[in-house]
């Protein structure tokens, strides 16, 4: 099988707005050949470290680009995690991992960081029918008790 010459990562960038109703979220998607993280100021360090965790498992002079969904939603539900309300989610939907991070607009206050490796089938080109779904397993994780 030849080598792939480019790579996609998708971005899934969550933002809660309370007037905007929950079943009718904003939706956005744009393809972009350089990363957003002149945008991304308060989880700037943890998009570079994720980044450069997947570019690691790439061949050297692979072309990446970066297909990045904006949804604005007034959903509370989706940044309730243990107890906690977040106004941002931004995951990082990469070649084996999902990595996500729960943030508020002030860098003050926590932020929920992790990765696992799910079994959900995604696609870049439809991923708003999609994203509910991978939420609902992100959750999952984040709230289930770790036992040591």
């Amino acid at each position: 099988m030849a080598p792939r010459e480019k790579i996609e990562f998708v971005l899934v960038r969550l933002a809660y707005v309370p007037y905007i109703h929950p079943l009718y979220p904003r939706i956005s998607y744009q393809i972009r050949k350089h990363p957003p993280s002149g945008s991304i100021i308060q989880v700037r360090d943890w998009f570079e470290h994720v980044m450069m965790r997947e570019r690691s498992k790439l061949p050297p002079n692979v072309n990446l680009r970066y297909a990045e969904w904006r949804i604005i939603t007034g959903d509370v539900d989706l940044f309730n995690v243990q107890g906690c309300r977040y106004d941002k989610i931004m995951l990082v939907l990469g070649e084996e991992n999902i990595s996500w991070v729960f943030y508020q607009n002030m860098p003050l206050h926590r932020r929920i960081e992790g990765s696992a490796c799910f079994p959900v089938s995604y696609c870049g080109c439809c991923l708003n029918n999609q994203y509910l779904d991978i939420m609902d397993k992100i959750k999952q994780t984040v709230s289930r008790k770790k036992i040591r």
